[in-house]
C-alpha cells in the first residue's frame, strides 16, 4: 500500500478569480475515437468553477477530484459510462493562466490531443483574452509534506512560499535515459517551456491499443512514437520526456480548480498518483476548514 504523510493546510493571501473576455472555438480529430470534436471555451461567472459540458449527450460536470479519474493513458472527467478524455493538457494550460471559472464545452467523448501538447489549448486561451474577475479565491498552502509512495513511484507536495513543479523520468531507452524538468510559474514561460513538450508512447503500447479499438484517430502527429532503435521525430524541447510528464502532473493538480502554494515533485509517478495526491490535498483542505472544493 502507498504511504501517505499529510500536512496540514491554512489559507493564505487570496488570489485574483479569471475567467476569458471571450469564448474560443476549435475543432480536430479526436486521438480515441477518431471523431470529429468541437471544443469551445466560454466565459464564465465569478465562483462557476471549471464546468465541462458534453454537448452530444447532454451531460454536465464540475471538474474536480471527485469527478476525475485515471483513464489509460490519461484522465477523465465524468463516471464510467459517460465521461470526457484527456483532459490533462487544457486543465495545464487553465491553471498556467490562473483561469478559474470557465465552461468548457465539448462536442464529442475526449479533448482533442491536437499536437499531443498544450500549444493549441493555449492559443485558444490567449485568443479568448484572459479577464480577471472582481472575486477571489484561496490557494492551498500546506505546513507539513504530503508524501505519495511505494518502491515504485514517489510523488509529494513540500511546504514553501513558492509553487513549482519538478519531474524526474528514466528510460532504459538509449535515446532518452534520464531526464528531469522545472516549472516555476511566477517567474517560467509556460508557452516556451512547457506547453510545447509533445506525449509519447512506445510502438509496443501503440499496437496494442489499436488491436483493443483504440488510437482510431492516432498518428505520429498526435506524439512521439519509441521505437526499439529511434525515435519517431527529435523532440522540440530538451528533456522532453521529463516535461511533458511534468506537464501532465500540473494538469492533473488543476483538478482542485485553484492555485497550490508549494513545490511538487514526482518521480516515476503518472495519472493514478497524481490523483492520489490531488484527493488527499482535497481531503486536508476541508479538514482544516478551506474553502469547499469543486
Amino acid at each position: 500500500m502507498p504511504n501517505s504523510i499529510a500536512g496540514n493546510c491554512s489559507i493564505p493571501a487570496m488570489a485574483t478569480r479569471k475567467t476569458l473576455a471571450k469564448s474560443a472555438t476549435c475543432t480536430a480529430t479526436g486521438v480515441q475515437s477518431g471523431q470529429q470534436v468541437t471544443l469551445t471555451l466560454h466565459p464564465a461567472s465569478a465562483g462557476t468553477g471549471l464546468q465541462l459540458v458534453r454537448t452530444d449527450i447532454g451531460k454536465q460536470w464540475p471538474v474536480s477530484p471527485q469527478t476525475a479519474f485515471a483513464a489509460a493513458p490519461g484522465t477523465a472527467v465524468g463516471n464510467s459510462q459517460y465521461h470526457v478524455l484527456f483532459v490533462e493538457h487544457l486543465l495545464a494550460a487553465l491553471a498556467a493562466a490562473e483561469i478559474t471559472d470557465l465552461t468548457i464545452e465539448i462536442s464529442g467523448p475526449e479533448i482533442p490531443l491536437f499536437e499531443g501538447n498544450a500549444v493549441r489549448l493555449w492559443q485558444m486561451i490567449q485568443a479568448g483574452s484572459i479577464k480577471p474577475l472582481a472575486s477571489e479565491i484561496a490557494p492551498i498552502v500546506l505546513s507539513q509534506p504530503v508524501i505519495i509512495s511505494t518502491v515504485d513511484y514517489f510523488l509529494c507536495a513540500i511546504p514553501d512560499d513558492t509553487t513549482a513543479y519538478y519531474y524526474l523520468y528514466s528510460s532504459q531507452h538509449p535515446l532518452i535515459g534520464q531526464q528531469w524538468a522545472r516549472f516555476v510559474p511566477a517567474t517560467d514561460d509556460f508557452a516556451r517551456d512547457l506547453a510545447p513538450a509533445r506525449t509519447f508512447i512506445a510502438i509496443e503500447e501503440a499496437e496494442a491499443a489499436r488491436q483493443a479499438g483504440m488510437l482510431k484517430g492516432g498518428s505520429t502527429k498526435n506524439a512521439i512514437v519509441i521505437y526499439p532503435e529511434r525515435l519517431s521525430e527529435t523532440p522540440a524541447l530538451p528533456q522532453a520526456f521529463a516535461r511533458h510528464k511534468l506537464l501532465d502532473m500540473m494538469g492533473d493538480l488543476y483538478l482542485l480548480g485553484r492555485p497550490i502554494q508549494a513545490h511538487i515533485i514526482g518521480s516515476r509517478s503518472g495519472h493514478q498518483q497524481n490523483h492520489q495526491l490531488v484527493r488527499r490535498l482535497a481531503e486536508i483542505s476541508r479538514h482544516e476548514g478551506n474553502p469547499a472544493l469543486r
